[in-house]
Parts: structure tokens; sequence; C-alpha cells
């Protein structure tokens, strides 16, 4: 395989430590994915089967790094995204050397117990708020695989304590956060359409209730309209679910005939 093609790299494991199966969503995820990638000419790979070998199915995203090495950009998102039809393709807006990522910023408090969570294992590494990147979107190059290989690493060395964690502050995020920070790789923080998080926080679910309420008001919710990437992250799964289905109810005819009604091109 030629390195000169780019990857698209996606984690969707029903696992039986999970409540609701993952596929109950990601169906939808994975949908706009394939279609965005055969528009752009991106490789997808899609992992549905649990590596034994790890306990929480969120760790077979650290497997990216044995997974494409025959692959120059790579992209690693969440079965909880779903992308805009006519995104731009985001592997021409980056350079090589540079590891790309939206800055979480949607619950600082969580944010900061994390990372006090899971300093023991860095005390010397300080990773500030401002530079804390959301796990569920990332792009970057195969010179920055052996990040995840070090990740990966770390968690088998301290594989019982986090697979029985109860300190809180969520899985791998955090700790590629650290990993990132030691790393020293060039970072690009990509604005916020390429992983927009707290949708109902920031209410993006809704439209400009301002308009006059005419006959050609713009009824289109916010995140389809200015989102790039759109994260159903930080509310409860059956929500998620429901949300997710009622999105691509809402998209699927423009990935099925193409067209550019929402929005614009």
């Amino acid at each position: 395989m030629s390195t000169n093609k780019n990857l698209i790299y996606m984690v969707a494991v029903d696992h039986n430590t999970s409540t609701y199966k993952n596929s109950e969503y990601s169906k939808y995820s994975i949908d706009t994915w394939r279609y965005w990638c055969k528009k752009n000419g991106v490789d997808f790979m899609l992992i549905t089967e649990h590596d034994n070998r790890l306990g929480k199915p969120v760790w077979n995203k650290e497997l990216i790094f044995e997974r494409a090495q025959n692959y120059k950009k790579i992209g690693i998102v969440d079965s909880d995204t779903m992308i805009r039809w006519n995104a731009p393709n985001i592997f021409e807006m980056y350079d090589e050397d540079e590891f790309c990522g939206v800055v979480d910023d949607i619950n600082l408090r969580w944010l900061t117990d994390s990372l006090s969570a899971y300093k023991k294992f860095f005390p010397n590494t300080n990773v500030d708020i401002d530079e804390y990147i959301n796990a569920g979107v990332l792009f970057f190059s195969n010179q920055h695989l052996p990040l995840f290989e070090k990740l990966l690493n770390f968690y088998f060395d301290n594989q019982n304590e986090l697979d029985n964690w109860t300190l809180g502050g969520g899985k791998e995020q955090t700790l590629l956060n650290f990993h990132l920070k030691e790393s020293n790789y060039k970072r690009k923080f990509l604005d916020p359409s390429w992983n927009l998080m707290g949708l109902h926080k920031r209410q993006m679910f809704t439209h400009n209730w301002q308009m006059d309420g005419s006959e050609n008001e713009d009824l289109t919710p916010f995140f389809l309209k200015y989102g790039n990437i759109w994260h159903f992250t930080g509310f409860g799964i059956p929500d998620r679910i429901k949300l997710m289905e009622l999105t691509y109810a809402k998209i699927e005819g423009m990935i099925l005939s193409k067209t550019t009604e929402i929005g614009g091109e």
C-alpha cells in the first residue's frame, strides 16, 4: 500500500461491559464517515472486534500504531461522531509534523479533576487546560504513531490499576494528553467546528429564534450549519442514540442524493 493514502480509523465494538450496544448509535456515525471518505479518496478502517488483551474497548484505539503504518495522514474518530457530508478535506489542512485536535473546554471542573487524578503517573509534566484536547477526534501523520504505542505500553504496565480505576476522570483521554505533552510534538489546535462538543450546553440544537417567523425563516439547527464534525457526548446514551438517529434522518437525503440544501456547499 502506498504511503500517500490517508486513513480514518474508528473503533465501534459491542462489548459486554457496556449497558447499551455501541452499534445502536455507531451505525449512523459509520454511514456519514464512509460517505465522506469515499468522496475524498480516504480509506476507512472500522474496528468491530475487541482485542482480548485489553479491558475496555476504548484501548483498541491505541492499536492504530500497528494498523496504520502504511498511511501518510491518519484520523482517529469516535463512534459517537458524525461528519458533515460536505466538510472540507481535513487532511489538506495540516502539515505532517502537526498533531491536531480541538481543545476540550466544555467542563473545566471535570477536566481539572481528571488531570489531578492522573497526575500521579506524571509528576514532572503539566498539561494546561488551554492545551487539553478531546481524544474523540484526532488528526496526525504516521510519524506520530509511536505516541500510541507508548500509550498502549503504559496501559499494559498499569493495566490492573487502570482497568479498576475508581478516581474518575475518564479513561485514556487524559493519559493521551500527558503523553502528548511529554512527547513535545508540534501541535495544532483546530477550530471547534472540527469536533463540535457540548451541543446541548452550547444550545447548538436550536436555531435563530430571533427571526421574524416568516415562511423564509431558517430553522436549521446551529450544529448542522456551523459544525464539520458533530460529537454527541456529554449526555446519556439513550439521548445519544435518539439524537444521532434524528440527525441522520435529517441529513440522509444529503448523503443519498448528494444535494446541498442545508447550509450550502
